[in-house]
């Protein structure tokens, strides 16, 4: 063991020791000294408590009795370290001496503690797996037994104590490690009986009892001569027409020998396919995966996503706080993120009527007071980023004359912020993924049986959408309405659910815009009346049943399986009915195999009906769901965050955004052009260069972090801003704890590469409250550009903006900050220079094209597309001029290339980018350009 904080075993050592002397022998001799002899209260002063006599009697007592609890406990400690067995006595202040005793004793005889700074956190994951001896290590272990064991890498700052507490759930068991581990040859050829620290990603023995994650691994099938797809599909998932599962998990995979699967057509024998969680194989396992599938509005968080390319490590995580249980109210609305182990309602294939029940679930708790499911937020963080590439899809190719400037962020509504927030801290450390990949894996046909509605007693609760019949009741009843119409739709599209609504509802729930959403969202539909609905459904009812009939089915999952290519959404009508609706329920009554239901404010006289008190929490419920609902504390929405996720949903599908562009208000300093000390690269991969040294602050990941974020702000930032963009969830003195030790991480890092003569340089200044990088010793290349747009704004001839663009075109290595996974830095930041950086590009373009120099044109052009292959414009810029260079093949391929990702994105291409085609596949000469050109 050692004292926390202390770096070298010799000073825990002493520390430890002179604590323990301290507390042993130094409060009784101070009692003895100053407090002896002891004046006794006599029965007078008893009568009075509040005398001087009579307090300070009590305290030597409570000083002498907390005292003699500590010698005790350091005396059972001390004959449990000699009888090397666990003490089953437990007293107060044990694990206080049991630490203090240990870090005597085992630091002279055993590795202590990993530093801190040796390796980054990130890069050393903690695996727990129980392997036999023999293949635990190709090292010689001396006097370990042949019983099962569990290893575990060591991470920075553990300690003996600490792994025991997290893995063995008990700190006193380090004895255990100890005795598992003397004389084993560790990683770094070091015995582990010498006195030295325990190195970050050297391994452990572990009792075999130690905490091991659930791991899960892929399904794999290896294909043999004459296999396909549809064979592999049917075997696996027991039906061939499941072969686009398949297909999807592994197109564009690495296979054994370099090939890749990109025509569901094609095989090789030899290749390994990872096969979806769902199916026969999977079926008949011991322990069911369900799988969440996605609409095109929704994704995974995809933790060890089974499309990787090698099975996902398992790590061992810090368990998260306990924050929402049907015992313990709400917590303040501050907007703060809880996650936890979950399931979600989202897998299609166990059936409705046998929902699974999980000791778990995942919330996010938003600043406007609402409670959501993560997998709610994955589907709002999914129309984000729809809304992002639908924007860059349509972007315009410039006019020459336009001024271009890098727009401020536009502000985000604190609920959706705060949901896309949650989505990316669920995934995994690698980081989220870029809008296409999140978007183009969202797609999904399977439509939802289940919805997940509230949870109770840690447990989400799922209540099967076919049949449902839900009314609730009370003054929370709204928000939970809001909550469960808004999730359906997170998971819909038109052939996967539809939710109908009377207008007059809808418009009480989600305001007057709702009207001009709808046309976006084709799964919601307004009716004019709750009996307009009705009809509705009777009509779905009556239609499905005879399709049960013709098909022989027994419900609508087997008519689905039986029919995939039929329209067969899920339907769920939500409505207000104060007094209840006896015909409606009749018609819920005959629906529990049709995959319709109704979702409620009032009453229902042969469903579930709800009461809802103001925490949204179930009071009471009466009906054939109250087993599932009582005491639940339901999903819910405030009618502000409501209108703007529905708003983000919109948008996401297609919906033009009105929003007004405003320049961002970036002051960059004065550029000099003498050398400077550092050279920082923010554009493509981040890079430091101090007197041409790189720097490597990969160690330092705050540091960097700090680094970037000063670069982003010329001007600077006070340390409580910085706090908020870098340690958001931390209590304020912590977290100006850890800027100050970033700060000095960062300093640390340039003065070490700087010259003896650099080495006073502070690098950050500080002027009064605001902090900010020295332009005289920094060069930042994100500086540059805004300069060189500055530059083209201003300029007076086509010349002089040419050579201004051309500045900023060297600067455009890739997208800011690339491979770096900071919200503040994706939602701020990123996506606005990415835009102004391929308008540069796109005029730069039509610049050349405009001098006649086709060429350095073609050349620009291909830079914008391998900046953002998703702007069409710029696409349609390379094929056109390629089609004008007579290069028809090139151009074919390039169209080609753009349709395939318009497709994976389930988008059109748009009419300009068909005028172009049409050019191109026409026949005779390609088409003059005419002076000055207007590209796109």
């Amino acid at each position: 063991m050692t004292m926390y904080g202390l770096r070298h075993p010799l000073l825990a050592k002493t520390a430890a020791a002179a604590a323990l002397a301290g507390l042993l022998a130094g409060i009784p001799a101070i009692l003895l000294i100053y407090f002896w002899p002891i004046d006794l209260p006599t029965r007078d002063d008893l009568a009075t408590p509040g005398e001087p006599i009579v307090i300070r009697t009590l305290l030597l007592a409570t000083v002498w009795m907390g005292w003699g609890l500590f010698a005790l406990a350091v005396t059972v400690e001390i004959v449990g370290m000699i009888r090397a067995g666990r003490s089953r006595v437990r007293l107060p202040f044990q694990r206080l001496a049991a630490y203090l005793i240990t870090t005597i004793t085992v630091a002279a005889t055993a590795p202590i503690a990993a530093p801190r700074a040796l390796v980054p956190a990130a890069a050393i994951a903690a695996t727990s797996t129980q392997t036999p001896d023999h293949t635990a290590s190709a090292e010689p272990d001396k006097g370990e037994t042949a019983k099962p064991y569990v290893t575990y890498a060591i991470q920075p700052r553990d300690t003996l104590w600490t792994i025991a507490e997290k893995q063995l759930g008990d700190p006193m068991r380090y004895r255990d490690i100890i005795a598992l581990n003397q004389g084993r040859t560790m990683n770094d050829g070091r015995s582990f009986t010498q006195g030295e620290w325990l190195e970050p990603g050297c391994i452990l023995h572990l009792p075999a009892d130690a905490r091991k994650p659930d791991r899960v691994r892929p399904r794999t099938h290896t294909v043999t001569s004459g296999e396909s797809l549809w064979a592999i599909s049917k075997q696996h998932l027991g039906k061939g027409a499941h072969y686009k599962k398949i297909f999807k998990l592994n197109r564009g995979r690495p296979q054994p020998g370099g090939a890749r699967l990109t025509d569901p057509d094609v095989l090789e024998p030899g290749w390994r396919l990872i096969l979806p969680k769902h199916g026969r194989d999977a079926q008949q396992g011991a322990k069911p995966v369900h799988r969440r599938t996605l609409p095109r509005h929704t994704a995974e968080p995809t933790r060890g996503t089974s499309s990787s390319e090698t099975p996902p490590s398992v790590s061992v995580s810090r368990p998260m706080p306990d924050m929402w249980t049907k015992h313990a109210p709400l917590p303040p609305a501050t907007g703060t993120i809880s996650l936890r182990p979950a399931f979600d309602s989202r897998s299609s294939h166990p059936p409705a009527e046998s929902a699974p029940h999980v000791q778990g679930s995942e919330v996010v708790v938003l600043p406007q007071g609402g409670v959501m499911a993560l997998s709610f937020a994955a589907g709002v963080a999914v129309a984000l980023a729809a809304t992002r590439l639908h924007r860059r899809r349509r972007l315009p190719v410039p006019s020459i004359d336009e001024p271009i400037s890098v727009l401020a962020p536009e502000l985000q509504s604190p609920a959706v912020r705060t949901l896309e927030q949650a989505h990316r801290s669920s995934e995994p450390e690698a980081g989220p993924s870029d809008d296409f990949e999140l978007v183009s894996s969202a797609f999904e046909i399977e439509p939802p049986v289940t919805l997940k509605v509230g949870i109770r007693d840690d447990a989400p609760v799922h209540l099967p959408l076919s049949g449902l019949n839900l009314a609730l009741a009370g003054p929370g009843a709204d928000d939970c309405i809001r909550a469960i119409v808004l999730d359906l739709l997170t998971q819909a599209d038109a052939y996967r659910a539809s939710i109908l609504i009377p207008i007059q509802d809808a418009e009480r729930w989600f305001g007057d815009a709702i009207a001009t959403v709808t046309d976006h969202l084709p799964e919601l539909q307004l009716v004019a009346t709750l009996d307009e609905a009705i009809r509705h459904l009777e009509e779905q009812l009556i239609g499905r049943r005879g399709l049960l009939e013709d098909y022989e089915a027994n419900d609508i999952h087997q008519l689905r399986q039986a029919e995939p290519g039929e329209p067969l959404p899920a339907l769920l009508l939500a409505a207000s009915c104060p007094d209840g609706h006896p015909y409606l329920d009749n018609l819920l009554t005959m629906a529990s195999s049709l995959g319709l239901g109704a979702v409620l404010t009032g009453f229902s006289s042969s469903g579930t009906t709800c009461d809802l008190d103001r925490d949204h929490r179930v009071t009471e419920a009466v009906g054939p769901l109250t087993e599932e609902l009582r005491d639940a504390s339901l999903f819910h929405l405030p009618s502000d965050a409501a209108a703007s996720v529905l708003y983000t949903l919109a948008t996401g599908n297609g919906l033009p955004e009105a929003h007004p562009e405003q320049p961002a208000d970036l002051s960059v300093p004065q550029l000099s052009s003498t050398p400077h000390l550092v050279q920082f690269t923010l554009l493509g991969e981040p890079a430091i260069h101090v007197c041409g040294t790189p720097v490597d602050l990969s160690r330092r990941t705050k540091a960097l972090e700090l680094f970037v974020l000063l670069a982003l702000r010329p001007k600077g930032l006070d340390r409580e801003e910085i706090c908020e963009h870098l340690w958001p969830d931390l209590e304020e003195t912590l977290a100006g704890y850890r800027f100050h030790a970033a700060l000095k991480d960062l300093r640390t890092a340039l003065r070490d590469a700087a010259t003896p003569d650099d080495k006073k340089t502070l690098f950050i200044e500080r002027s009064g409250k605001t902090y900010r990088i020295e332009p005289q010793h920094i060069d930042v290349d994100l500086w540059a550009f805004h300069q060189a747009l500055a530059d083209a704004r201003t300029a007076t001839d086509e010349k002089e903006k040419l050579a201004a663009l051309e500045t900023a075109a060297a600067l455009c290595r890739g997208q800011l900050g690339q491979g770096l996974k900071y919200d503040w830095l994706d939602q701020d930041h990123r996506w606005p220079l990415t835009i102004a950086s391929i308008k540069a590009l796109l005029q730069l373009g039509a610049l050349h094209e405009h001098a006649r120099h086709n060429e350095r044109a073609l050349e620009i052009y291909d830079q914008a597309c391998a900046l953002d292959p998703d702007v069409e414009s710029a696409a349609r810029s390379a094929i056109r001029l390629l089609t004008t260079l007579g290069r028809t093949d090139e151009a074919r391929q390039r169209f080609r290339r753009l349709k395939a990702r318009l497709d994976a994105l389930g988008v059109p291409v748009s009419p300009e980018t068909q005028a172009v085609v049409q050019r191109l596949r026409a026949t005779g000469e390609p088409p003059q350009l005419k002076s000055p050109p207007n590209p796109g």
